[in-house]
């Protein structure tokens, strides 16, 4: 009996649960060529439901999916985003020579070379130059536009975790919005884990991406779809979940999607390993186990917390009332109450 839930990875089809109407708001404007950006928190599922609404757009939209969290550096940049275009959007089995004499009319500055590795994948390379001028820079991020309007089609691309464009470099996001906003057949989804980033990018009247694209926001899934789902992926697998038993999941998980799923199975394990879910400590047994699997997690934050930081932690986990009450400080040795303050917005 397999485990049906997925977690930590890219969820498809059958994992995927509900987002009906964000998967449709962003068919309809990728449709109407519009770019939008979204936040959510990590593990919220926003790489999932791209993936969902590339695979349901229309046929004549090309959809390109890159993720900017391990790219290191400009040069870094322009070759992964470049042999992402490509790979994305030539045909490998066309005439090697067809194909390196396109690449050589879109990217004429940069002499772009075909590689193949043993097992015959393409890649493109450019020699020993580093990319790290404006001019290559902007000729690399108009090649979708080049190809796009050569072959008279659309293109959507996806920026997956779009604030890291701030960390590989500071004049990039410039560069950026100088070259996308005079491309006709281009549109872009950008998408990011970091709340205060994403904002200034996006909301800052001084950002170059100040109302560049339209804004979307992903909430929770809502809790009758998620206990929908739970039930469901057991009836499928023939294994019987009491209403409770799902109830306390979502309790504890607060329907965010990847710890749902998470909780979930590990619950599915214990039940079909014969554990009994109407025993009096069957909650705290599976809770436990979740705990203890992160727990060397949890000791690496507590190590990096000063004193003060860590008697504020073992004050809140015995109460959540009265921290700033003279009896709490007192009991707990607390800093005075502005101190305090600050503490409590650091740990957040």
């Amino acid at each position: 009996m397999k485990n049906p839930f997925v977690f930590g990875k890219i969820a498809d089809k059958t994992n995927f649960c509900n987002r009906k109407e964000e998967i449709k708001y962003l068919l309809q404007n990728i449709a109407n060529g519009y770019s939008i950006w979204l936040f959510a928190p990590r593990r919220y599922g926003k790489s999932s439901l791209i993936k969902q609404v590339f695979n349901k757009k229309s046929n004549n939209i090309k959809t390109i999916y890159f993720d900017l969290y391990n790219v290191q550096s400009l040069d870094d940049f322009s070759r992964k985003y470049s042999n992402t275009i490509a790979k994305e959007l030539f045909n490998w089995k066309e005439d090697v020579k067809k194909i390196s004499k396109q690449l050589g009319r879109y990217l004429l500055r940069l002499q772009p070379q075909l590689n193949f590795d043993v097992n015959a994948n393409p890649s493109i390379s450019f020699g020993n130059k580093e990319i790290v001028e404006q001019i290559d820079i902007e000729e690399v991020l108009n090649l979708p536009q080049k190809i796009a309007k050569e072959r008279n089609i659309k293109i959507c691309i996806a920026f997956d975790e779009f604030q890291e464009i701030v960390r590989i470099d500071k004049f990039l996001i410039n560069w950026m919005r100088s070259v996308f906003q005079n491309q006709k057949n281009v549109s872009y989804v950008f998408l990011g884990s970091k709340q205060s980033l994403m904002e200034n990018i996006f909301s800052n009247i001084n950002s170059p991406f100040y109302e560049y694209a339209l804004k979307m926001d992903i909430k929770s899934i809502a809790r009758k779809e998620l206990f929908t789902f739970i039930k469901n992926k057991f009836a499928k697998q023939n294994l019987t979940i009491a209403t409770k038993t799902i109830d306390d999941i979502l309790n504890y998980s607060n329907c965010h999607p990847h710890f749902t799923q998470y909780f979930a199975s590990v619950v599915f394990d214990e039940l079909r390993n014969g554990k009994n879910e109407n025993s009096k400590n069957f909650k705290e047994a599976w809770m436990e186990k979740i705990i203890n699997s992160q727990s060397v997690i949890f000791q690496n934050i507590y190590d990096q917390l000063n004193n003060n930081q860590r008697r504020i932690l073992l004050a809140l986990s015995n109460s959540t009332d009265g921290i700033f009450s003279n009896a709490i400080r007192k009991k707990y040795n607390l800093t005075a109450n502005s101190t305090l303050s600050t503490n409590i917005k650091s740990l957040i």
